[in-house]
């Protein structure tokens, strides 16, 4: 699973030698209109994204294939930010009063899910539709609280791992209800936060580099994550991507400590391969071994000059924002060369874990015919409606 964080590289343009492409790996694939960014992506390959309207107003989209379905049926500007397995959209919107709220798109038809306190920012949802977001208690100092909503309603209130000023900037959620985060106290000019794994009530600090802050953005069903981890070359603090797996936080980037470094893990699948940006390849995929730019894996004369990777599915599709003649799009990344290894079996524990949270069987099943159906009848409407 993964989310939209407050932190972000720019898109980085970069040029590599001609040599460097003995064959391209992926095959891009548009999935958005002129301007657009991806957000996720699921299991099927479909992809979820925003694009602009006009003025500061944006419109999610869900797209499976068949082009953009725009979501934007209850109103004012609205966001994607997220898609489970089951072709659940997650989205926030702004209803005519200002209020931020949140909506879910399935079997056709979108559904405001409302504000917790007064207002939310939805991050993530996983398989059994629980959800997670920001909010702000009313009373509270003027810091967000992230909370869990469960799919009939119920909020948990996360809480932090910092006793003053405490707050937790959740970024994803897994399907064994493991969420990646960020938390500690909140300060300025930046919070001194630390990664997190939050898991039925309590925090695990995944450790760091010496330094802080340090973030967790995405999270698989294995328990591993991926985000930020501060570092210093003596001057100001720089950060690298990380891989946590099995209680060991790994530094991916290949750099020297001496110089400058700035790179930053987004998504992860549960082969532990990673996405991200990093300052000095732009957009690259880590598969265990190093970090490649996925500009380099891209047949060059397709003319995309920049790759900023979101999310990775087990399949290793990649939603992405790509951009081509100066304008930015969302779009997929389909190897051509598809790897045959499923992903690894989780353990008994894990796996009774995501059982008992699943809906029942015959539930899944009513669920998975509505949603078929409902897809067959989408219907795709011009960019900007």
């Amino acid at each position: 699973m993964h989310m939209l964080h407050r932190l972000s590289l720019a898109l980085v343009s970069f040029t590599v030698a001609s040599a460097a492409w003995a064959y391209p790996e992926y095959r891009v694939t548009i999935v958005g209109p002129a301007n657009s960014r991806a957000a996720d992506i699921n299991s099927t390959g479909a992809v979820v994204g925003n694009y602009p309207i006009g003025g500061d107003n944006n419109r999610g989209f869900v797209n499976r294939g068949k082009g953009v379905v725009p979501l934007g049926a209850l109103g004012g500007t609205s966001s994607a930010v997220a898609i489970n397995d089951k072709g659940v959209v997650l989205g926030n919107w702004t209803s005519a009063s200002g209020q931020r709220r949140g909506y879910l798109y399935s079997c056709g038809k979108q559904r405001d899910i409302g504000a917790i306190y007064g207002g939310t920012t939805y991050r993530d949802i996983n398989n059994a539709g629980y959800i997670i977001g920001l909010a702000s208690p009313p009373g509270s100092a003027p810091y967000p609280q992230s909370v869990l909503r469960a799919p009939n309603g119920a909020i948990t209130d996360l809480g932090s791992i910092a006793t003053e000023n405490p707050s937790t900037q959740v970024y994803a959620i897994n399907n064994r209800n493991q969420i990646a985060a960020e938390s500690g106290p909140w300060g300025s000019p930046e919070q001194p936060f630390l990664a997190v794994i939050w898991t039925k009530g309590k925090f695990r600090d995944l450790g760091g580099f010496g330094w802080e802050p340090n973030g967790a953005f995405a999270i698989n069903d294995r328990g591993q994550a991926t985000g930020y981890a501060s570092v210093t070359t003596g001057g100001p603090h720089d950060r690298v991507a990380f891989l946590y797996s099995h209680g060991r936080l790994i530094n991916i980037d290949p750099r020297p400590p001496t110089g400058l470094r700035y790179s930053e893990g987004k998504g992860i699948n549960n082969h532990g391969h990673i996405v991200g940006e990093s300052d000095h390849i732009g957009g690259f995929i880590w598969r265990g071994k190093r970090m490649e730019a996925l500009g380099s894996l891209i047949d060059p004369k397709q003319g995309w000059i920049s790759i900023a990777p979101q999310a990775i599915n087990d399949a290793g599709q990649i939603a992405a924002t790509a951009v081509r003649g100066g304008v930015s799009y969302a779009v997929r990344l389909d190897l051509i060369r598809p790897h045959a290894s499923a992903a690894p079996a989780l353990d008994a524990d894990a796996a009774a874990e995501i059982a008992a949270l699943a809906a029942p069987a015959a539930q899944e099943a009513a669920l998975d015919k509505a949603e078929a159906e409902a897809q067959a009848r989408e219907v795709t409407l011009p960019a900007g409606r």
